[in-house]
C-alpha cells in the first residue's frame, strides 16, 4: 500500500456540514486517486488547512496518472465555480495539486 503524511491544520471542525461533506468526499476522491494512481514505493504528503474563510488541500504524491475522466474534474468544477483555486503540476515525476475554496465559516 501507499505511505505517506496527512497534516490537518487550522479550524478544520468548525466548517459547516455542507462544507465538511464537500471536504471529505474530495479527500476521499484524492486518495482513491492516490492509491490507484501513484508510485506505492514513494511518500505522498496532503496538508488539509482552514483559514478565514477557505479551506486549502495541498497534495503531492510520485507519478500520479489522473485522466481527463477522473472524479477530480467534477471537484476542480465545484472548486472554480465557488470562486476557488485550482492548480495541478506535474513536475520531475512528481504530481502536485493545489486547492483552495471559499467555505462558510471555517477557522
Amino acid at each position: 500500500g501507499c505511505v505517506g503524511d496527512v497534516i490537518v491544520a487550522g479550524g478544520i471542525d468548525a466548517l459547516n456540514n455542507s462544507d465538511t461533506v464537500f471536504v471529505a468526499d474530495f479527500l476521499r476522491e484524492l486518495f482513491g486517486n492516490i492509491v490507484r494512481y501513484a508510485d506505492s514505493t514513494q511518500r505522498y504528503v496532503v496538508l488539509v488547512s482552514a483559514a478565514q474563510d477557505r479551506v486549502t488541500i495541498d497534495v503531492t504524491a510520485v507519478r500520479v496518472k489522473v485522466t481527463r475522466h477522473s472524479g477530480l474534474a467534477y471537484y476542480r468544477e465545484r472548486v472554480l465555480h465557488a470562486h476557488g483555486d485550482w492548480d495541478v503540476r506535474e513536475k520531475r515525476g512528481q504530481w502536485v495539486l493545489h486547492a483552495s475554496v471559499p467555505v462558510d465559516n471555517a477557522g
